[in-house]
């Protein structure tokens, strides 16, 4: 299995990940929107690829904000599959998390299982008085700091870009 960054000409096997793990279109189109998108245009996008060279896995890191401060969303990530539970998409949020970091980034935020994302080291957003723009139990909108004190007087409302109302 290689991770490697995204390429123009992986956008169709990339879509079919994401059909075909979430078992529909959605993900998918959000995708695709957020390529077009100016503002929350794809930051961070890598692939996991089969010995054949199949892409079996994707994960992408969007600019949102936490009102005027700007942050990452970790939305989607995808994962044929028949090659679920096997590490792939650990292994894509490592990557994008270290490749944040590296880029200077202070934090991203992720609506997920609140018993996979902490091993990454999301915490509940609420409780460092940041909220989701929609209803949403606590315990699944969450937030991780990527440097010391990366969210020191952060708060308020996460701001999604358009492509995101869509989903």
């Amino acid at each position: 299995m290689i991770i490697r960054q995204e390429k123009f000409k992986d956008a169709a096997a990339i879509r079919r990940v994401h059909e075909a793990a979430f078992e529909q279109a959605a993900e998918a189109d959000l995708v695709d929107a957020l390529r077009e998108d100016d503002e929350a245009a794809p930051r961070f996008s890598w692939v996991a690829v089969a010995d054949r060279g199949e892409i079996v896995g994707h994960v992408l890191l969007s600019r949102i904000y936490i009102e005027d401060v700007p942050s990452l969303a970790l939305a989607p990530v995808g994962v044929m599959p028949v090659w679920q539970r096997k590490g792939i998409g650990s292994e894509l949020i490592r990557q994008v998390i270290d490749d944040a970091r590296e880029a200077g980034e202070q934090h991203i935020v992720v609506l997920g299982h609140d018993s996979y994302y902490p091993q990454f080291g999301f915490e509940r957003a609420i409780d460092y008085g940041i909220e989701a723009p929609f209803p949403v139990p606590a315990e699944v909108f969450l937030v991780m700091p990527l440097v010391r004190n990366g969210l020191t007087g952060v708060k308020g409302t996460v701001r999604y870009p358009k492509p995101f109302s869509a989903v």
